[in-house]
């Protein structure tokens, strides 16, 4: 299988394959004749497929005739590949594309005299997104590795019905590992990719459906483990790991309810499967496992216990081979007396960029009388204490990150420190802070009203990292629509012009200073003015 120094030679045999045959220069003006054809129209685009799309443009004119027109197509590495039409044909269908791809094409008219015309404005549209099962496969093997340093191979495969010329592969890896050196990978924080290139006329040529095509790096680590990428795509496309077997993921937000001296009732929310369906899910009371009460597959009685005890419960998500998943665990403490209800009516207010105000109702008390309220921060499914207050019923909470997603929600707790069922969580972002975003928006338009490709940069222009964003903006017309986007979760409801993108696990962080690029094809009806204003989680941006 070609390694990518292989990759390499095969791009360079394309390109001098392609000058030999269609990238002469263009030839200087005949004395007999010399004015060249007029330029022809920018090409416009229709029938947009995931491996497809039809160009079509104005013709040009000329004093003797117009014989040929050259179609070109930029390529990744600099140079362009050729396809040409007749004189009389003002429409071509390039095929062999990659799913949810770039294109940037070009047109030059020649006459029967060999003049060329000065080439059309380049245009640009991407392919559709592959929605037909996974659009590829990769197994990773791990060549050599030694103190700190190591060699390792991808080897890619088309799972689609088309063939790829060119195509991205992105993988993440930890922060303490890195490619060194670079071998054509592109870094963006712990995210790597790499743009392949293998035209027809390349040695291996194009990588076929079903095919297997291999790159190999090198790079460096620190601490006692090389652990294998995660997260491989291809142009975002996630890909099977061939080979891996990967268990359930950690059921999601545990929850203890209808705590009494010697009771608890856990529920949680279903994990994600892993390579095999879900058996069923083990509750553990320290390092033992417990009997269920129930037929609930999502809860589970815990009885047995001691008044006025700490316990420390865990779940976990089996597969039908006994493979395990990761545990998630939750503290209880079981009342000596009857606990106070539940904080009521929780409410937060006053967000600014570092701060807001909690607001509850007290709650009712049990046995004994309430001494204070704890405050509680839930990150994923971990209940975190941030603050004990008086028997008051608002706090405001300081120290907080801007632009940051938080939850919360507030426990009573009494004089023989039995604490209440949890109030209701709030989410709330912080502010960004006006101008410490900034948004640009470009579009390629596809002519004739037949749609267009949007791109959207993110800048966080802030001194603080973004932890999970939500860009929002609204169209100017009501004939506007996102429909198909890439690098974030699009949605768009019908009959509305609000537009609201979220960020993917890979892309959640936004460094000081760094940027993210999304993108998304739409459609229009009459006009396709731009959106006039941004907002990043709720707080207004700069528009670049």
């Amino acid at each position: 299988m070609p390694s990518f120094k292989s990759r390499t030679l095969g791009i360079a045999a394309a390109i001098i394959a392609f000058l030999a045959t269609s990238l002469v220069a263009a030839p200087a003006a005949r004395a007999d004749d010399p004015t060249p054809p007029t330029v022809p129209g920018v090409p416009t685009f229709s029938q947009v497929t995931q491996f497809s799309v039809t160009l079509t443009w104005a013709p040009s004119t000329d004093n003797v005739g117009v014989t040929n027109y050259l179609i070109q197509r930029a390529l990744p590495f600099g140079g362009t590949w050729g396809e040409s039409t007749p004189g009389n044909v003002t429409t071509i269908t390039v095929r062999d594309l990659t799913p949810n791809n770039n294109y940037t094409f070009t047109i030059i008219a020649t006459d029967a005299l060999g003049n060329w015309s000065v080439p059309t404005a380049p245009a640009s549209v991407r392919t559709l997104a592959y929605t037909a099962g996974s659009m590829c496969s990769v197994s990773y093997q791990p060549l050599t590795t030694g103190t700190g340093t190591f060699f390792s191979q991808v080897a890619m495969t088309n799972l689609t019905p088309g063939a790829w010329q060119e195509w991205t592969l992105g993988f993440t890896l930890t922060p303490e590992q890195r490619i060194d050196p670079a071998w054509g990978f592109q870094q963006n924080g712990n995210r790597y990719t790499i743009t392949f290139l293998w035209l027809w006329t390349s040695g291996a040529g194009p990588l076929l459906p079903g095919a297997t095509r291999s790159v190999s790096f090198s790079g460096t680590f620190t601490g006692p483990s090389n652990p294998p990428p995660t997260e491989f795509t291809i142009n975002d496309h996630p890909c099977v790991v061939a080979g891996e077997t990967r268990p359930p993921g950690p059921p999601v937000n545990l929850t203890a309810t209808n705590i009494t001296p010697s009771s608890v009732t856990l529920t949680w929310g279903a994990a994600t499967p892993g390579t095999n369906p879900i058996q069923g899910y083990e509750v553990f009371l320290g390092g033992s496992r417990q009997i269920c009460v129930g037929l609930n597959p999502l809860s589970c009685l815990v009885s047995g216990l001691v008044p006025g005890a700490v316990y420390t419960l865990s779940v976990r998500a089996v597969d039908v081979t006994g493979l395990a998943g990761p545990q998630v665990a939750i503290s209880v403490q079981t009342p000596t007396s009857i606990p106070p209800s539940p904080p009521g009516n929780l409410t937060v207010s006053n967000v600014t960029p570092t701060s807001a105000t909690l607001t509850w109702t007290a709650s009712t008390p049990g046995s004994a009388p309430i001494s204070s309220y704890v405050i509680y921060r839930i990150d994923n499914v971990t209940e975190t204490a941030i603050r004990v207050i008086s028997n008051v019923t608002t706090t405001t909470l300081t120290g907080l990150t801007p632009g940051t997603v938080y939850q919360m929600r507030v426990r009573a707790r009494d004089t023989l420190n039995v604490l209440s069922g949890p109030s209701r969580t709030v989410l709330f972002t912080t502010v960004v802070p006006p101008g410490n975003c900034a948004v640009a928006y470009s579009v390629s338009d596809w002519g004739n009203g037949s749609g267009f490709t949007g791109n959207v940069t993110i800048t966080n222009n802030s001194t603080s990292a973004v932890s999970g964003w939500t860009l929002r903006f609204t169209f100017p017309t009501a004939g506007q629509r996102v429909n198909q986007g890439w690098s974030a979760n699009w949605t768009q409801a019908t009959g509305s012009a609000d537009v609201t993108a979220t960020n993917l696990d890979w892309n959640a962080t936004i460094q000081p200073g760094a940027s993210v690029s999304i993108g998304f094809n739409g459609s229009y009806n009459g006009s396709n003015p731009k959106p006039a204003a941004f907002t990043l989680n709720g707080n207004p941006c700069t528009v670049a």
